[in-house]
């Protein structure tokens, strides 16, 4: 039973920090069940996918509310992350892992200091044309497909760093992550790689959490925001670089 609750928990703060920073969750779920829960490989990737879709699925509701998703711009995302992935994913056969891992933690290392240190959030600009969508897009999938990750992680830093407003760039983030993980859900669950109980404990925290955050985020003041994601991603490409690099 106790068991039971820890999981529900884990999935608690998974979609809390989901909902108010627009990522799937799955850079964190399965880290969190490998180490704590002692989940094996395959199950602590794919278990969490399910609950990917639902979590993400609430969230995206409340921002749609708000009118905060750019939905132009969500698909021609998918559109380029696609050949970028099957790309990325090719050449992790020529690339070395651990470097890799250190560069992408550099990378978000670099994006959240920007977040965090750059005060004019005023220059706010349309970025849905195809001429800035289409290298954003083919990045994103290019570095998910190396990393074998989604790609949520890497949405909202390329879209505000294009001039998106940070609340739009997490709202579109969240249905890109939503629509680009199905694929992935349907081949796992042929496989046998998914744990439904697992998913189901995991959905159960996740799913009020997430709504929760999308909630804080669409009332968050702007500049509070900006500087909340960017310690959120300071942490987070620390941890990303000692599990990655250290740990694994």
């Amino acid at each position: 039973m106790f068991h039971q609750i820890y999981i529900i928990l884990a999935g608690f703060i998974i979609g809390l920090l989901s909902g108010m920073f627009g990522f799937g969750g799955s850079s964190i779920s399965t880290p969190l069940l490998r180490i704590f829960f002692l989940i094996p490989p395959y199950y602590a990737l794919a278990s969490p996918l399910p609950m990917t879709v639902l979590s993400s699925s609430v969230a995206s509701a409340r921002y749609y509310k708000e009118n905060l998703i750019e939905w132009k711009v969500v698909w021609n995302l998918l559109l380029f992350i696609v050949p970028g992935s099957v790309l990325g994913a090719y050449l992790t056969k020529y690339i070395s892992g651990k470097v890799l891992m250190l560069l992408t933690a550099i990378f978000l290392l670099y994006i959240s200091l920007r977040f965090i240190l750059r005060r004019d959030i005023r220059r706010i600009r349309k970025v849905e044309k195809r001429y800035l969508i289409i290298p954003a897009g083919f990045f994103i999938g290019f570095i998910s497909g190396l990393l074998a990750n989604g790609g949520g992680i890497f949405v909202v830093p390329v879209l505000f760093l294009l001039g998106m407003n940070l609340k739009k760039a997490i709202a579109s983030s969240l249905v890109v992550v939503l629509l680009g993980v199905i694929p992935s859900i349907i081949v796992h669950a042929y496989l046998g790689h998914i744990n439904w109980l697992l998913t189901l404990f995991l959905t159960i925290g996740a799913i009020p959490s997430s709504y929760v955050g999308a909630s804080l985020t669409v009332k968050m003041d702007r500049a509070k925001l900006q500087f909340l994601y960017g310690l959120f991603l300071f942490l987070f490409s620390i941890y990303f670089a000692i599990f990655e690099i250290i740990v694994s």
